[in-house]
């Protein structure tokens, strides 16, 4: 099979509406937005048209948040989308325990502010320069992973998030609760089948899923900007003609949350 081309990157965007069609009745001009395209990208890009009522495939869209800037309401999209449903699927309330590891990026940063919102109790592993920051957004615990084995601190949660997925996580398995939710944020071959050999064997869940952006999470993690209760952290802004050196910058996996283009 050959894989589709996709002439123009980007699936998060915000901005101002400059035209809408005849039809239209949820958007005016003027009206600042933000959203995604879904498989459709494009985002990369001065201008862009999108349906009134994406669903699907398509992303989703509604009204920015109004204590937003335009990068601020971006960077809280397909990373708040994925946390979000991380958090649901597992059931996280008040006294469970949450892991994430590699805490300190786009899904990580939100992961946190969302756990401690649900009231959970939440332990965020990265490197040493980001520690500070998680403490900062909500973090009860912190570990640096270059200092020891924390998989031999005899604790266990009950939802493991892994936006790093390079190392053994079959080592890591040991910090899971019977009944808990490991998910990977990013998975090869070899994690779908242990997931299914966990499926037959144990209680506990390994899961490699995506989440589905509703516009009701979108709404969703809108309130919670606008109540003070959910922030981006923007680690770097780029213009549109650097997205090759933003992409670069965010590949080291270096940055402090996340990084986005600023069309000016």
């Amino acid at each position: 099979l050959k894989p589709k081309r996709i002439p123009i990157l980007g699936q998060e965007l915000a901005g101002e509406v400059v035209e809408v069609g005849q039809n239209v009745t949820s958007y005016k001009v003027g009206d600042q937005v933000f959203g995604t395209t879904g498989f459709k990208f494009g985002a990369y890009a001065e201008y862009i048209c999108l349906p009134e009522k994406p669903a699907g495939a398509q992303g989703t869209l509604t009204l920015k948040p109004a204590n937003s800037t335009y990068e601020e309401a971006t960077a809280v999209l397909t990373a708040g989308f994925e946390a979000l449903h991380f958090l649901r699927r597992a059931n996280i309330q008040p006294g469970k325990k949450v892991l994430i590891i590699g805490a300190g990026g786009s899904i990580g940063t939100l992961a946190i502010q969302l756990a401690q919102y649900f009231g959970a109790e939440v332990t965020g592993v990265d490197s040493a320069d980001k520690l500070e920051m998680l403490r900062s957004i909500g973090a009860n615990y912190v570990i640096d992973h270059t200092k020891g084995d924390y998989t031999k601190s005899g604790e266990t949660y009950d939802l493991i998030i892994d936006v790093v997925g390079k190392r053994s996580v079959s080592k890591r398995l040991k910090l899971l609760k019977d009944g808990g939710y490991y998910f990977l944020a990013y998975a090869g071959p070899s994690h779908i089948l242990l997931g299914r050999w966990m499926s037959m064997t144990s209680n506990k869940k390994l899961k490699i899923e995506s989440s589905s952006q509703k516009k009701e999470d979108l709404i969703f993690l809108k309130e919670l900007i606008e109540a003070g209760r959910l922030k981006s952290i923007i680690d770097r802004s780029y213009s549109l003609e650097q997205a090759a050196d933003a992409h670069r910058y965010a590949e080291t996996g270096e940055k402090k949350g996340n990084v986005v283009l600023a069309v000016i």
